[in-house]
């Protein structure tokens, strides 16, 4: 059990100051658990070593407790595991039988994976999955027992297949109560958010094109939807002119040059930058 304070630093979130920012206050509970998602088959090691002996492995998509961090590793109750190897996880809320919805909306993966299937069977063909914290836009419904199903749309507005509904929930958006900034250490693969002057948080990046130097404002936002290669349901996307950041679920490899948008960071720094940036205001600083 965790502050909201340890929560955010497991997963790859400094605050600078004694207070959190807005958001990570209002949607973190007060001694969240750290859970972690298996990206990948990771072995589990006696130590945090490459050297020492693997005592475990875990099948992707598996959900491990993180008990702690050290350098570039998890602690784990069965050993150490590589961070690139688990993608942190936000506290998953239970889900509520809800009505099938009237109207279109945006959903998030709340669980480890949501998979996408060709029409509403368990055993239909599987178009994607969509990793934990990745939001589309939910187009249509069918009633089914336990729960139903959503039909979701791709990221021309078509639709990319049906999911079951127990995977998602809903995605709020609200309008900016700030008008941060952020600023880009390329050498150093770090991003500092800037509110009134002030730093606020660091965070490593990835970025998956050449970053020049210069400033520029957003120009344009996405709540989700957007696809990059074979990945569905980017999350929290913002557009810097040439440059759009956005939140990745299919790698914890930050810090590093990742193929994708140009600046990556987690879905859950991701939707803070969102609500916390203002088209014609908020600056991309790179330096």
């Amino acid at each position: 059990m965790y502050t909201r304070r340890q929560f955010l630093q497991l997963a790859g979130i400094a605050v600078i100051g004694s207070q959190l920012p807005p958001l990570f206050n209002e949607s973190l509970q007060e001694t969240p658990s750290m859970l972690g998602r298996a990206l990948d088959a990771a072995a589990v090691y006696r130590r945090p070593s490459l050297d020492a002996a693997p005592v475990n492995r875990l099948w992707p998509d598996s959900i491990v407790p993180i008990l702690d961090q050290r350098g570039a590793w998890y602690r784990t109750p069965d050993g150490y595991i590589a961070r690139e190897m688990l993608q942190p996880m936000k506290p998953v809320p239970p889900f509520e039988s809800v009505a099938l919805p009237s109207e279109a909306f945006w959903a998030e993966a709340a669980g480890p994976v949501a998979p996408v299937r060709r029409y509403c069977a368990a055993d239909a063909p599987l178009v994607t999955r969509i990793g934990h914290g990745g939001i589309v836009r939910v187009i249509d419904a069918l009633p089914d027992e336990p729960a139903p199903w959503y039909g979701v749309a791709s990221d021309t507005g078509d639709l990319l297949g049906w999911t079951q509904a127990v995977h998602w929930r809903p995605a709020v958006e609200s309008r900016p109560a700030g008008a941060a900034d952020i600023e880009i250490d390329v050498r150093a693969g770090r991003l500092t958010a800037w509110e009134n002057g002030r730093a606020v948080l660091q965070a490593p990046f990835a970025a998956g094109q050449t970053l020049k130097p210069g400033s520029s404002v957003i120009t344009g936002r996405l709540m989700g939807g957007a696809r990059t290669g074979n990945f569905f349901g980017l999350p929290w996307r913002v557009v810097f002119g040439d440059y759009a950041l956005a939140g990745v679920y299919w790698h914890n490899r930050f810090g590093a040059a990742v193929p994708g948008p140009a600046l990556q960071v987690t879905p859950l720094l991701a939707e803070w930058l969102y609500h916390s940036l203002q088209e014609g205001r908020s600056r991309l600083i790179i330096l």
